[in-house]
């Protein structure tokens, strides 16, 4: 049966540890690699947060080969950024039979969304992180034919406030209305919670949208 996992890995012991340490607000979503010669694969990676020193942080990171910057939208930022070896060859371990769905990061810690074929691969992959010592954390795992369509992708009260409190107040708008800081304050939570719930309310609503069983190969290539 169809196996979804998301795991999750320290960025100091996979990729962009030290940009963390210099920009420690800074948050990280991957839209997919992009086709950049098979001796160096890039990734396309959204940057948010209040920190100008991205850019900065991304040349001196021991993990990135090159980064090139795409966009600048208001305290945004789009780079494309070519990996080093150690990099490419922990993607390789991660994934192995694996299709990645999604990744992104925050406050040091790397996290995964992955579809395995069959629920054996995941336990293949277990085993082969354990004996390579990767330190992967399997946060969550289920079978796509129990969750597809339920409440799995329904937004909780909490996300769904975030989101529509986030909207009518222009967080959204490119320039924004308002910061996340400001929105927070405005919620009464930590800008660390809001974010969170953020994210996770744009990952269920992603997924109800895109309709999981029906992406494409094409749609879902491995990071790196």
């Amino acid at each position: 049966m169809t196996t979804i996992a998301e795991l999750r890995t320290p960025a100091e012991q996979f990729a962009l540890g030290e940009l963390f340490e210099r920009c420690p607000s800074v948050s990280i979503d991957v839209l997919r690699t992009a086709a950049h010669g098979a001796a160096s694969p890039a990734s396309l990676l959204w940057f948010d947060g209040e920190s100008a020193d991205v850019g900065t942080a991304l040349a001196a990171d021991p993990s990135v080969e090159a980064a090139t910057l795409l966009a600048d939208l208001n305290g945004k930022w789009l780079y494309q950024v070519e990996w080093k070896r150690p990099v490419r060859d922990a993607l390789a371990t991660l994934l192995g039979e694996a299709t990645l769905l999604g990744a992104s990061a925050e406050e040091g810690t790397w996290r995964f969304r992955t579809l395995f074929p069959r629920h054996e691969q995941l336990a293949s992959a277990h085993e082969k992180w354990e004996s390579n010592g990767f330190p992967i954390t399997v946060e969550r795992i289920s079978e796509l034919d129990e969750t597809f369509g339920r409440s799995e992708f329904a937004l909780t009260d909490e996300q769904r406030e975030a989101f529509v409190v986030a909207h009518q107040r222009g967080y959204f708008k490119v320039p924004r209305d308002v910061t996340l800081t400001e929105l927070a304050d405005e919620i009464g939570i930590t800008q660390q919670a809001l974010s969170e719930r953020l994210r996770r309310a744009h990952n269920s609503l992603a997924e109800s949208t895109l309709h999981l069983a029906e992406i494409t190969e094409d749609e879902t290539k491995p990071l790196g």
